[in-house]
């Protein structure tokens, strides 16, 4: 790449870092709200969403710890290299597990996981997809909308969700 572009990248890696912008946005950030915080914060001298993108296809080549990432989706993120899927998809299990306090079997939606995680709903829906994926959850799609809960097989613990002995 161009010395602008390796320069531009070594920036918004400083700018992600600077005040953990990433980590609080749980080490993963869409393309879209990249650009516009970016641009937000540099005024008047903007950059392309072409730069951007050339910018992040460095980062990986130079060892910053950002990388671009797509989904299957073709939703495109700027991640943390520390960020881990399974992490994530186990933290999602264990936010479905918890959630059914309120009675069996509720599981959790994409606004559940936006709430617990502060993230968007657009992020939210592909790590419950990515969790889903990896077998860490399982889907019910009803007219009511879709649903996640943990997948009892995967864990092997049926105890929760056994029927009470009629007496």
């Amino acid at each position: 790449g161009s010395d602008y572009h390796k320069q531009l990248a070594r920036h918004l890696f400083d700018f992600l870092r600077h005040n953990d912008k990433l980590t609080k946005a749980g080490g993963m950030m869409t393309l879209t709200d990249v650009y516009c915080l970016y641009n937000r914060a540099r005024g008047t001298n903007m950059i392309s969403p072409e730069d951007l993108i050339k910018a992040l296809d460095l980062m990986k080549e130079l060892n910053l710890g950002i990388s671009k990432r797509s989904f299957s989706s073709g939703v495109i993120v700027v991640q943390d290299d520390a960020f881990d899927d399974e992490v994530m998809a186990k933290k999602l299990a264990d936010l479905a597990s918890s959630l059914d306090i309120a009675g069996p079997m509720t599981g959790i939606t994409v606004m559940d996981v936006c709430r617990s995680f502060k993230t968007s709903a657009l992020l939210a829906n592909e790590q419950l997809l990515s969790a889903e994926q990896m077998g860490w959850l399982c889907r019910d799609s009803t007219i009511e909308g879709v649903r996640f809960f943990p997948n009892l097989f995967k864990t092997a613990d049926f105890s929760s969700y056994a029927p009470s002995p009629v007496r």
